[in-house]
C-alpha cells in the first residue's frame, strides 16, 4: 500500500446530490489515485475523508453506492463545520490537506494543479482556487484577517466606496462583477484567509496552533484558524491562484436565509474576544449593532421585509 500524499476532507450535511456531483467531479481529475495498491507513474496518491453530520436525506448511501475508495465518518448529530473538519483531519494520513466544500464542483484537475503549485513553493503554506458561481462569475473566497478599521468600513458599507478597500485592507474584498470593478479576484495574490469551500494546506502548519475552535460552529471558524496558524508560522504565506477554479454553489447547507449573517456577525465578535483587548471587543460590538440598524433600515425603507428582518434579528442578537 502506498501512503496517500494528499487527504481531501468533505463535510456534508443533508447535501446528497450536491456531494455526489462533487464527489464525481474529484474522482475526474486523472492525475489523481485513490487506488492506493496500484500507483503509476505521475499519479498522486489521495484518499477522501466524508464526515456527515447527521444527514437526514440519503447523503451515506448513496456515496456508497459509488463503490469508490471513501472513507465516512457518520455522526449522530450535526458538530458545524469546524469539529466535523476536525474529525477527518485527525483521521487523515497525507502530508497535504484540502478542505473541500460538499457544494463545489471540481473543475479541469484543480486539485492537482494547487497541490503541484503549493508543493513547489515553499514559502508557502496554504493556497486555494479561483471559486466561480454557477455562470462561471468570481465569487469572493477570503481576504484580511479583521481588524478595528477594516471592519469599520465593512460594517458601515464604507468599504463599498470607491478606493477605500485600496487604502485599508478589506475584511471581505469585492469581486469584479461589484461597481467599482476591483481586480483583487482576477490575479495571483497572497492574502491572510481563505474560505474552506477549497482551502489546501501542508500538514506540517497544524503542530503548534491544532485543529478549529470547536467553539466556532460554522462562518468565521476559517478567519480564526488561519489567525493561529499565521501567529504560530509568521514567514508562512496564504495565496489565491487563479488558474485552477471551482464552481461554488454557496450557502447548500444553512437553514436559513438569516443563518449565515448572524453567524458571521458572532463569529466576528468571538474572534476579537478570543485574540484581541477587550475594549477592542466592545467597539466591534457597537460597530456590528450599528451595522445591523443601518441595513434593518435601509430594507426597510425600500421594501425588502425579509431583508430587514434578518438585520432586525441580528441587532438583537447583540
Amino acid at each position: 500500500m502506498v501512503k496517500p500524499i494528499l487527504s481531501i476532507i468533505i463535510v456534508s450535511y443533508n447535501t446528497a446530490d450536491i456531494t455526489i456531483n462533487c464527489l464525481r467531479s474529484i474522482f475526474k481529475d486523472k492525475r489523481l489515485t485513490f487506488d492506493l495498491s496500484d500507483l503509476s507513474t505521475g499519479e498522486i496518491p489521495a484518499e477522501i475523508i466524508v464526515i456527515d453530520n447527521a444527514s437526514s436525506d440519503n447523503s451515506v448511501s448513496l456515496i456508497k453506492k459509488l463503490k469508490k475508495p471513501i472513507r465516512i465518518i457518520q455522526n449522530t448529530k450535526n458538530l458545524g463545520f469546524g469539529k466535523a473538519n476536525n474529525q477527518g483531519i485527525k483521521v487523515s494520513i497525507g502530508n497535504y490537506i484540502l478542505l473541500l466544500n460538499s457544494d463545489t464542483i471540481i473543475v479541469h484537475s484543480s486539485i492537482s494543479q494547487c497541490l503541484n503549485w503549493l508543493s513547489s513553493h515553499p514559502e508557502a503554506g496554504i493556497c486555494t482556487a479561483q471559486l466561480l458561481n454557477t455562470n462561471k462569475t468570481i465569487q469572493a473566497t477570503g481576504g484580511f484577517f479583521p481588524n478595528l478599521l477594516n471592519v469599520f468600513t465593512w460594517s458601515t458599507g464604507l468599504d463599498d466606496l470607491p478606493l477605500t478597500n485600496q487604502i485599508i485592507k478589506p475584511f471581505h474584498p469585492h469581486t469584479p462583477n461589484f461597481y467599482t470593478h476591483d481586480s483583487f479576484y482576477q490575479k495571483n495574490h497572497q492574502q491572510d484567509w481563505v474560505t474552506g469551500a477549497f482551502m489546501l494546506l501542508r500538514r506540517s502548519l497544524l503542530a503548534k496552533p491544532g485543529l478549529f475552535d470547536p467553539n466556532f460552529f460554522m462562518y468565521s471558524e476559517e478567519v480564526e484558524w488561519l489567525y493561529r496558524i499565521k501567529k504560530s508560522h509568521p514567514n508562512m504565506q496564504t495565496w489565491y491562484l487563479i488558474d485552477p477554479q471551482v464552481i461554488h454553489l454557496g450557502g447548500a447547507s444553512s437553514q436559513t436565509k438569516s443563518f449565515p449573517i448572524l453567524k458571521e456577525y458572532q463569529g466576528v465578535l468571538a474572534f476579537f474576544k478570543k485574540h484581541q483587548p477587550s475594549y477592542q471587543t466592545s467597539l466591534v460590538k457597537i460597530m456590528l449593532r450599528l451595522s445591523s440598524l443601518l441595513r434593518f433600515v435601509l430594507f426597510k425603507i425600500i421594501g425588502q421585509t425579509d431583508k430587514a428582518k434578518i438585520y432586525h434579528q441580528a441587532w438583537s442578537t447583540f
